[in-house]
């Protein structure tokens, strides 16, 4: 009597491309995790330099702001987003005494454009949102 104990060569073969296919699917899973979250970080660290423009410009008097005006604070972002982003300031008046500005964060994400876009509106007499 024959005692057969161990493997044949094509368990073997077979239990490695099982097991080769499962580890590039969680491979793949975690390296779409890993660029959703930078995504994401992108994302949060534009949209908290957008919004504290608006603060600063906020704190500025009324009058500090000039229609039409332009204003660059790509030196104030944070150096965590990809290099080449910008930010921007464009100032508008909607109705008098109250002017509206749109705050603009722009980065490249990998090959993509990406923007973060905020307004608020400063009136005379204070502010509002």
């Amino acid at each position: 009597m024959i005692d057969n104990k161990g493997f044949t060569l094509v368990e073997l073969v077979a239990t490695i491309a099982v097991v080769g296919i499962v580890s590039l699917g969680v491979a793949n899973m975690f390296y779409s995790i890993q660029y959703i979250q930078q995504e994401s970080n992108y994302l949060e660290r534009a949209t908290r330099a957008a919004q504290s423009e608006v603060e600063v410009l906020r704190n500025n008097s009324y009058n500090s702001l000039t229609v039409g005006q332009s204003i660059d604070f790509t030196d104030s972002l944070p150096e965590s987003l990809p290099n080449g982003s910008t930010g921007t300031v464009a100032v508008a008046e909607p109705s008098p005494g109250l002017k509206r500005i749109d705050v603009t964060v722009s980065y490249n994400d990998g090959d993509q454009q990406q923007a973060v876009t905020l307004s608020s509106l400063i009136g005379v007499i204070g502010l509002s949102q």
